[in-house]
Parts: C-alpha cells; sequence; structure tokens
C-alpha cells in the first residue's frame, strides 16, 4: 500500500503528462514543417509568395474560412517561404487542442503566388461514460465530483484529469488503495465519437493500526489519544469508535493534542512533524512528534478600563488564582463565552453595552510566569432601535414577536437573544436548523437593530396512522391536525386553502378498528387567550364506543356489549415568572361520562356491574418546567411535570348531608355512580449532550392513585396500565397506558390477558439519540434504549427494583403532512422474546 503523502505523486505524474503533451506538439510541428519542403527551393535565401487560396482537408468543427483566420493566414496576403509564418500557423492550430494530426502542406505554386491546404485529424469526443463497481448512491456521488460533459474533446489530460477525481474522493473517505480502470471505446453509432468507461474497485478502507507519540514526556499518550481520531485499533476498548484514516479529519482532529497542553500550562507547545506509514495492507501507523515547550503559570492578574464593574468583581467571574496553572483555554471561557456558567462578556452584554471589548494581553513573562493586563473598553449601553422579521410567508408577525424577549426601546441583552432563539425553535412552524438573528449595530447613536431569519416549515398535519391498540390488533386514525390555524381569517373568508398563521391549533381525529371500537375527538388552542401574555386555553371534546360481540351488524341486538366515554375538557395555562420563566401553571376542569350496556367484558367483574352509568369531574392542576433547547430533537436541557388530578370526595359531602349509607354494601352501579379518586404523576426527562452529536436522555416517572373513602375502595375507572406504545388509551374505563418498549401494549401489568390495571406504576427509562437527518423535509432520530417499568396493587407492594425490563433500538421520524412516527424492536427480559411497537402520529 503506498503512503498517503505518495499521492502528491498523482499530481506531479498529471503534470508530466501536460508538458510532454505541449512538447510533443511542438516536435509535431516541425516534423510537418519538414515534409513541406520542395526541391528547389533554397532555403538561404527565402522568397515572397502571394497566398493565393487555402483548403482544408478533415475538419469536422470549424470550415476553411475558420480555420484559416485561426491559423492566422487569412489575415496575410504574403508568406516568405522558407520562414515561421507556416510554423507559427500550425501552433495556434495545434493550439485549440482538438486535434491529434495537424499539417500545413504546398498544393501548388504559380509563379509568384502559393496555394496552401490546411490537413487536420480531429480528437474524439465524448458520447457519455459509465461507471462500473459502485452502488446505486456512490455511483451518483462519484458522478457529482467528476467534471466530464457530453462533447468534451477526449485527450489524456482529460482522462488523467477523469482518474484524478475519482481518486480524490475516494481518498478524503479513507480509501487509499482505489484502483481505477478507464476505458476508452468507439461509439459504433456515430462518427468520431468515444465513451468512457469507469471501472472502480475502491477496496477497504485504511484503519489506524497505533498512534505513536515522540517527546511527550508530560502528558500520557493515552490522554492525548483521547482527543484525535481516528482511535487505533491496536487495544481499542470502544467497539463504536472509528478506525478509519481519513486524513480531512485527521487533520483537524490532531489540533487538540495542542489544546491538551495549553489546558496544562504548556503554552508553546507545537507539533514537529507527523507521518503516516504502512505497516500491513490497509493498516498505517501514526506517529507524531511534539515539543512540550516549558510548563507556565499565572501571576498577577490587573484589570484597565473597567468603570461599570470592580476589578473585585471581575476577578470572582473570572476564577483564575495566582500560581494556577496557564490555562488558555479557561482564560478564554471565563472571558469570552462559558457554556456552563457566566464569563466577563456575558456580563457585560446581557447589560446592553453590546460595543463592549475586551482584550487580555500578555504583560511580562518571567521564568515560567505570566503577568496578564485585562484591557476593557465598556463603550455605551445599546437600546434596541428596531426588530424586524425576514422569512415568516404565512406565518403572522405578531406570532413571532410575541415569543421574542427582545423589544424595541429595551437594552440589548445577549441573554434574551439567546432565550428568544430558543422560544422560536420550540414554534412547531420553522426549521430550527435555519434560525438565525443579526444584530445591526450603530455606533453612532448607541442603537442597534436585530434581524430574525425563519424559515417556515411545514407544520398542519393530514393524520393516516395506526397502532396497535390492545384487545383488537390493528386501530387506524384518520385526523386533520392544524397547528398554526387562524381563527381570525376564517372569519374573515381568508382561505389559502385554509385559514393559517396565527399559532392556533385545531385537531379532529377519529380512530376506528371497524365496529368493535371507535372514537372522534375534538380540540382547539389558543396560545395566547386575550392576546397579551402566553396564556393558554385548550377546548376538547370525545367520544368513544366500544363492542364486544361477534354480531356487530345486528342492530338494537340485547346480546351486545358496549362502553360509551363521553368526555369534555376545559384547560387554561399560563407562564410563570417564579422560580423562572420555564416553568408554566395550568388547570383543567374534566368530565367524563361511562355508560355500561351489558358490558362483561375486560374486567367487568371488577367494575361490578353490567348496566349503569358512571360520572367524574375532576380537577387537573400541572406544574412544569421545560428548559429543552427544542421541541423536535432537543440537545440540552430538561423538562419537569408534576401533576394533581382530584375528584371531589362525594362520600364525604354526602355524609355531610345526612347520607350515612355504609358504601361498601351498596351496589356497584350506585357506588361508581359519581368517581373519586386523586392522582398523582410526576416525570423527569434531562437531554445530555455527550460526544460527536449522540444525546444522552435519562428518564423517570411515577404515579400514583389516593382514595378517600377505604369502604368504597379504589375506583375501577382512571388506574394505570404499562406496556407498549401507549397507543390505545381508549382501552377499557379511562384506563392510562403507560408506553414501555418490548412488550406489548399494557402486558406489563398482566402478562396473562393484559387486562388488569393497577393505581400505581413507576418507570425509567435511558436513550441514546443521535440526529441522523434533521432538514425540513425529515427528521431522522434513531436511537438504542434500556428501560424498566411495571405497576403495583398498593404502595406496600412497590419496589423499584422489581421491573419489567428491556433493552433494543428503534427510531423517530418527523416528517412535515404525515406528523411522528416511531418503530422500536425490543427484547423484553421477562418475556425472553423480542417485540416490535410502532405508532404513527404520537412519540413515546
Amino acid at each position: 500500500m503506498e503512503k498517503p503523502e505518495n499521492k502528491l505523486l498523482m499530481y506531479k505524474k498529471q503534470l508530466i503528462i501536460s508538458l510532454l503533451s505541449v512538447l510533443c506538439m511542438h516536435t509535431t510541428v516541425f516534423s510537418q514543417i519538414d515534409k513541406n519542403k520542395l526541391v528547389g527551393y533554397d532555403y538561404t535565401h527565402p522568397k515572397e509568395y502571394i497566398i493565393g487560396g487555402i483548403s482544408s482537408e478533415g475538419s469536422q468543427s470549424y470550415s476553411t474560412q475558420i480555420l484559416a483566420h485561426i491559423s492566422g493566414l487569412l489575415s496575410v496576403e504574403k508568406i516568405k517561404i522558407p520562414g515561421d509564418e507556416m510554423s507559427k500557423a500550425v501552433e495556434k492550430l495545434w493550439a485549440q487542442q482538438i486535434y491529434s494530426n495537424v499539417e500545413l502542406q504546398i498544393r501548388k505554386v504559380v509563379a509568384d503566388t502559393i496555394y496552401l491546404h490546411i490537413l487536420v485529424q480531429e480528437r474524439p469526443r465524448l458520447s457519455k461514460y459509465s461507471i462500473r463497481g459502485l452502488g446505486k448512491t456512490e455511483t451518483k456521488n462519484v458522478r457529482d465530483e467528476i467534471s466530464l460533459r457530453k462533447g468534451q474533446i477526449i485527450t489524456e489530460n482529460l482522462v488523467e484529469k477523469t482518474r484524478s477525481e475519482v481518486e480524490k474522493y475516494f481518498f478524503d473517505k479513507g480509501f487509499y488503495n482505489a484502483k481505477i480502470d478507464i476505458s476508452r471505446i468507439a461509439d459504433t453509432g456515430s462518427t468520431n465519437l468515444q465513451y468512457l468507461r469507469i471501472d472502480i474497485k475502491k477496496g477497504r478502507k485504511v484503519k489506524v493500526r497505533e498512534v505513536l507519540f515522540v517527546g511527550n514526556d508530560s502528558v500520557g499518550a493515552k490522554k492525548l489519544k483521547r482527543v484525535i481520531k481516528p482511535k487505533q485499533t491496536k487495544g481499542k476498548i470502544n467497539p463504536f469508535a472509528s478506525s478509519k484514516l481519513v486524513k480531512k479529519d485527521y487533520n483537524i482532529e490532531k489540533k487538540n493534542i495542542i489544546d491538551v497542553y495549553q489546558s496544562k500550562g504548556y503554552r508553546d507547545a507545537k507539533l514537529v512533524k507527523d507521518s503516516i506509514y504502512a505497516v500491513r495492507p490497509n493498516k498505517v501507523n501514526i506517529k507524531i512528534t511534539v515539543d512540550e515547550g516549558k510548563k507556565y503559570y499565572f501571576r498577577n492578574i490587573s484589570w484597565t478600563g473597567n468603570t461599570k464593574y470592580t476589578t473585585g468583581r471581575l476577578d470572582s467571574i473570572l476564577g483564575i488564582e495566582k500560581g494556577e496553572i496557564f490555562n488558555q483555554s479557561k482564560l478564554e471561557t471565563r472571558l469570552f463565552m462559558n457554556p456552563v456558567g457566566v464569563d466577563v462578556s456575558s456580563k457585560y452584554m446581557d447589560d446592553g453595552y453590546l460595543f463592549f471589548n475586551i482584550v487580555p494581553v500578555e504583560t511580562r513573562v518571567e521564568n515560567d510566569s505570566i503577568d496578564l493586563e485585562i484591557r476593557i473598553y465598556e463603550g455605551k449601553q445599546a437600546v434596541i432601535n428596531e426588530v424586524r422579521i425576514i422569512g415568516n410567508t404565512k406565518t403572522s408577525d405578531f406570532v413571532i414577536r410575541r415569543n421574542l424577549r427582545t423589544l424595541p426601546g429595551a437594552k440589548f441583552s445577549r441573554s434574551d437573544i439567546q432565550r428568544s432563539m430558543r422560544e422560536l425553535a420550540n414554534l412547531p412552524y420553522f426549521n430550527q436548523e435555519t434560525l438565525d438573528v443579526n444584530p445591526i449595530p450603530n455606533p453612532a447613536n448607541g442603537t442597534v437593530d436585530l434581524e430574525y431569519k425563519v424559515e417556515e416549515r411545514s407544520s398542519d398535519q393530514v393524520e393516516a396512522s395506526g397502532g396497535f391498540g390492545g384487545g383488537f390488533g390493528i386501530v387506524g386514525t384518520i385526523g386533520l391536525k392544524l397547528n398554526n390555524f387562524s381563527t381570525r381569517k376564517m372569519f374573515k373568508g381568508q382561505f389559502d386553502p385554509i385559514p393559517t398563521g396565527d399559532g392556533q391549533q385545531l385537531t379532529l381525529r377519529a380512530q376506528a378498528n371497524g365496529l368493535p371500537f371507535q372514537s372522534y375527538n375534538f380540540s382547539f388552542t389558543e396560545p395566547w387567550f386575550g392576546g397579551k401574555k402566553p396564556n393558554s386555553l385548550t377546548l376538547s371534546a370525545y367520544y368513544s364506543r366500544q363492542t364486544y360481540q361477534n354480531n356487530y351488524l345486528v342492530k338494537n341486538d340485547p346480546s351486545q356489549q358496549r362502553l360509551h366515554t363521553t368526555g369534555i375538557s376545559v384547560l387554561y395555562g399560563k407562564l410563570l415568572k417564579w422560580p423562572d420563566d420555564f416553568f408554566t401553571l395550568s388547570n383543567s376542569l374534566n368530565y367524563q361520562k361511562y355508560k355500561l350496556e351489558n358490558w362483561s367484558n375486560y374486567g367487568a367483574a371488577e367494575i361490578g356491574f353490567k348496566n349503569g352509568i358512571s360520572n367524574s369531574l375532576s380537577w387537573n392542576t400541572i406544574l412544569a418546567r421545560n428548559s429543552s433547547s427544542d421541541m423536535f430533537f432537543p440537545r440540552s436541557g430538561s423538562e419537569f411535570v408534576l401533576s394533581v388530578q382530584a375528584t371531589l370526595p362525594h362520600t364525604a359531602i354526602n355524609n355531610l348531608f345526612g347520607d350515612d349509607r355504609d358504601f361498601s354494601t351498596l351496589p356497584f352501579s350506585e357506588r361508581y355512580k359519581w368517581i373519586e379518586y386523586n392522582k398523582w404523576k410526576f416525570n423527569a426527562t434531562w437531554y445530555l449532550g455527550t460526544f460527536s452529536k449522540f444525546v444522552l436522555v435519562p428518564h423517570f416517572e411515577t404515579g400514583i392513585i389516593g382514595i378517600y373513602n377505604k369502604k368504597v375502595g379504589y375506583s375501577p375507572f382512571e388506574q394505570f396500565k404499562v406496556g407498549g406504545s401507549g397507543f390505545g388509551n381508549w382501552t377499557v374505563y379511562g384506563t392510562e397506558i403507560i408506553p414501555q418498549k418490548g412488550y406489548d401494549n399494557g402486558r406489563v401489568s398482566d402478562p396473562i390477558n393484559g387486562q388488569d390495571a393497577d393505581p400505581l406504576y413507576s418507570k425509567f427509562s435511558l436513550e441514546l439519540r443521535y440526529p441522523a437527518a434533521t432538514s425540513p423535509a425529515a427528521m431522522l432520530l434513531p436511537y438504542v434504549y434500556y428501560e424498566g417499568g411495571n405497576t403495583w396493587n398498593h404502595v406496600r407492594e412497590y419496589n423499584p427494583f422489581n421491573m419489567y425490563n428491556a433493552a433494543g433500538a428503534g427510531m423517530r421520524l418527523f416528517v412535515g403532512a404525515l406528523g411522528k412516527m416511531q418503530v422500536d424492536y425490543g427484547y423484553g427480559f421477562n418475556t425472553n422474546r423480542w417485540q416490535l411497537n410502532f405508532s404513527i402520529g404520537t412519540w413515546f
């Protein structure tokens, strides 16, 4: 295997071929002139002739007149023979680089008149080219890299240039032994046309066997190897770490070595040289020689130009003590951009000092100590003059402006800009990857204009989805979800084709599995109810009907078993300012009615009656904090939700009004006429950015239902089941299904029949996610996971170590009009089998 450095020979080879081509051209010119020597001419005494005419032969691209013009003979009337005019004429024709042979002949001489004949042979042109030896996708990628075009003149230089382009493509990807064979084949269907057949054997990528260091006396090789890619195969622990050598990436990564040295005080450390050499086929070693230099320490640090903050305050923000090891990275982080805390620049710029500037200067370097003077130019506090929005072709300006923390007339604040960008990223209407803000300062008057750039993305969804519903197999859904609806434009008759742009959400959805199950849902949300504050109002209503019997088509059959569920809900939410403005508080009033007709299926024995009506009137309060970076693929931040849902203590109220009945002896239809319970739920999710673009996501959640009257006991309604995708919340008497991968819907609670629900559950999960695609058209997020969950009948039975565990892999997909989709394949350790779960229209 050749050394990667020797790839330069490829380019040298191309240069030599070009030079030889020019040399051959000139040799041919002189040889053609020599052929035209005629007997009787005295070459020591040239004679001048009048050009009587010029003819040509062999040119398919140009006429005789154009050839004569190119040669320069058309512009002269007389020519000397012998002389250099004929040589120059041939050189000019050669310079067109389209001929493989050029001759200038003397056809005849009449007295003082000479007749010339131009004889050329054109090089073949390219009719097409083919690539063999690669897959469809890689073939397309190679085509994008090479510059071949139909009709080009085929020369050796063109062939070598094409070979170089293909070799460079594979070289940049780590295939250093790629073999490219280019064949010129006559096109039998056309005259003087050829096509090129490019045969490629890319071979295997070259891997790094070992990375060796020379001169690293103070820093261990293991620590240096950790900060560069690729990772050596010798002794590699992480099987997922790449050992493939891509020179371009390696050249970037090796600079991290200097960062390691500078973080340990070696300010003058440098890479002396590095070499890559083959040790076996497709394996190389990398040898890096470093010069560590001297180790330095911070000594005296002084400040100049600071009037806003005292030197002591700036010292505390900087957080560097005299005698500390000199660390350039730490110094710059504390001065300019601290990702985990306050830095000096943010302290000033969050208080309006847009024109602030800070420069650390080494005033003295003595032995191993460095004195710093940090020079500050504070400037004036800048005021926001104008806020402009660009790119919103559908969303109304006021919808965007109400989410911004930067208002005209307010002091400039970098943290307010960052928060505004986060708020825009959490709106579903825009492409998060292209969001941008451009500050336009005006130092003359101390103002700044802010220009927010957005790119609309499709947020409305026509839902045609499906999922596994407990007991009924696949349940289909048809729905319309408008995430950017506008009732204002609707009443004004502004349809294009639907009224959009005001940020309201309208959802219409129908679910069904034929006659056994049908469900209809409606909801409408105004995120800024009243228009002045981010207080949301949501109205929702739903109805579902479950039928269990084989004679579905028989109307009014008294033996049919049906369960009707009807509900309405009104929710009001608001953004809190304390403890911080990531908190939200929402309250909702909910009413559900369960109507049973001959119901004896699925836990009817636990309900205790087949016919009757149960009612639930509850109040739900939700306290949440969400600081995640965006709504589709958070890379940082966290989410916490605490909810309390409670009904009135109906039995206690009845007792106050003289109802002294023993509820434990009442018929179940009377006991559960008004359901009473209190439900407490908590969940927490963290988003932790790790190596590369991977994000680690730990999650925990739990829930418990309390009772008011032991004689009434737990309500058969509103309890928990764990397992599956969570699709199927309609399953039997308001049961709440908690998603868990690796198991069927609800099967964790009771693996045998899957129908029992419990008043206590707990679940944890750990995911490692990667953004494979984040374009506006589609987002693809593959992940691996490990999680566990279980339910218990009583708090005394609770055991957080007794979980139904599963592990596997899956992916989440978001596609504009289709919305969210998810599929995972996991192994349930308690069932000893693999389980496929999928859902379209939701993520779990």
